[in-house]
């Protein structure tokens, strides 16, 4: 058939028969171009309603069939959703410090900073008219590790695990052989007890003398110097031995034995041989070689440690001479975290007293960066942030957002989870911003790939057909506007 030029041809035969043949013509045409315009709408609106209703039958996973990059919650009701810092199915538990606590009132009231004098301290001892009348003579020394002071004219000395005024009685007592009214004075120079200990990111890090026993942990922060602005949690440890038996003898309520002194009577053979009952049938008391009631301790045969599963091997060894299993020291470890935001801001509930021994530590802020690629607007690398969260949603939204052939339902995520081991993923963007599942804050190194399948692409195509104008209609090729809309107008002829 062909093309409308919108020239009349001419045409033999009288005028009015020229007419008749050209309004048939224009009829014929017309009705054509309609049948065409109907043929082409009803194979776009069969191509559509295929699409829609082969898309969910294969599995395409979007939320919005015209662009499912669109994301979001979009609802009036507000909604409250965790986010998650540690993905249980991939990442093993990696507890830091176990089971944390909260400041308790007890925290917050003042220490008992009685002075017992310890190992390492330096003493100053004075004493009046030792070698001259009307002079003090005056020692310094530091007190070793068994817990002596050497003093003159008197020898070694316990002083650990005493107070300086316990000292200065002890050694009034021991002078009183050599003067007859002793006068003492014993001042601690420098203290070694009671100490607390500040690391992580600080500017000075290292070991405090606690001498004020209402020492803040403000105070106690201000002290190590600056703090990074980007610190939120602050942790104190304080330990506390299960048992005595490593313990220094003036730390479990005794005194070092002074030197030639025993720590426990001597015992006589013969008294206990004397107590032990008569032998049965006679014969008098037993020998020694009797006196032995439990059989003689055996070692038990070596255990193989590779048949020992990994979660029960332990430090412990078979001691034959106990006849027991020794392990090593058991440690009771409490560590109390703390709002440092809230604390910096004036919250006093969070400043509490420090003890001796506690243990500040200040968590250095996470570094690193973050990989992301895909149907993303702008893959790249990304920096961590300074402060806060970095959350699998905020990083997409800085890329730019999804490109037009992202799948949301499609994002894997791949994370570092051992030394040379990296592990994978699959995460739903889109369900994280309709608020129906939680959002992942994101680890240095972690590489996000936003996926897509094969019917985004024809998705993207039909979508790119469609245009809001005036009302909703089709965007065509000029050249077939004539064919859809019918003939130009007719110039009248003149």
């Amino acid at each position: 058939m062909p093309r409308w030029s919108g020239v009349i041809p001419a045409a033999e035969g009288p005028p009015a028969g020229r007419a008749a043949a050209i309004r048939e013509d224009q009829e014929m045409m017309v009705n054509s171009t309609a049948n065409q315009r109907r043929a082409r709408i009803a194979g776009i609106v069969s191509a559509t309603a295929l699409v829609l209703a082969v898309g969910p039958l294969t599995g395409c996973e979007v939320d919005s069939f015209f662009d499912p990059s669109r994301t979001g919650y979009f609802e009036p009701t507000p909604t409250t959703i965790e986010v998650l810092d540690r993905i249980d199915v991939i990442e093993p538990e990696d507890d830091l410090w176990g089971e944390v606590t909260r400041v308790r009132p007890d925290d917050l009231l003042p220490s008992d900073l009685t002075y017992y004098m310890s190992a390492s301290d330096i003493v100053t001892v004075e004493i009046f008219e030792l070698y001259e009348e009307n002079t003090w003579a005056r020692s310094t020394r530091r007190v070793d590790a068994g817990g002596f002071l050497r003093i003159p004219e008197i020898g070694d000395v316990p002083a650990a695990g005493l107070t300086p005024q316990q000292f200065e009685d002890d050694l009034r007592d021991r002078l009183r052989t050599i003067i007859v009214e002793p006068q003492v004075d014993v001042v601690v120079e420098e203290f070694s007890g009671f100490t607390f200990t500040i690391y992580g990111a600080t500017a000075s890090p290292g070991v405090y003398t606690l001498r004020n026993p209402d020492l803040r942990l403000l105070d106690a922060m201000a002290i190590s110097g600056a703090i990074p602005a980007t610190v939120t949690k602050v942790y104190v440890v304080r330990e506390l031995a299960l048992t005595d038996d490593v313990k220094p003898s003036w730390e479990t309520g005794g005194r070092p034995p002074a030197q030639g002194e025993q720590q426990r009577p001597p015992v006589d053979i013969e008294e206990l041989i004397e107590k032990l009952p008569d032998r049965p049938g006679g014969g008098g008391p037993p020998s020694l070689g009797a006196m032995r009631q439990d059989p003689a301790p055996t070692q038990p045969p070596p255990v193989d440690i590779e048949d020992v599963e990994p979660e029960r091997r332990t430090d412990f060894a078979y001691d034959p001479q106990r006849d027991e299993w020794v392990g090593p020291e058991l440690i009771l470890e409490r560590v109390i975290e703390i709002d440092y935001e809230r604390l910096e801001r004036g919250d006093s509930s969070y400043n509490i007293v420090i003890r001796p021994n506690d243990r500040i530590w200040v968590p250095s802020p996470d570094v690193g960066v973050i990989y992301i690629d895909g149907e993303v607007v702008r893959p790249g690398v990304y920096s961590m942030p300074a402060k806060g969260k970095l959350t699998l949603s905020r990083l997409v939204a800085a890329a730019g957002g999804l490109g037009p052939l992202a799948i949301p339902e499609r994002v894997d995520l791949t994370r570092v989870v051992g030394e040379s081991k990296e592990a994978t993923v699959r995460l739903n963007l889109g369900g994280i911003r309709a608020r129906t599942e939680p959002d992942v804050a994101l680890k240095a190194d972690d590489h996000i790939i936003i996926g897509t399948n094969w019917l985004a692409t024809p998705l993207a195509i039909i979508r790119s057909g469609f245009r809001m104008t005036y009302g909703f209609g089709f965007l065509l090729d000029r050249n077939f506007g004539a064919d859809v809309f019918g003939p130009p107008p007719e110039s009248s002829p003149e």
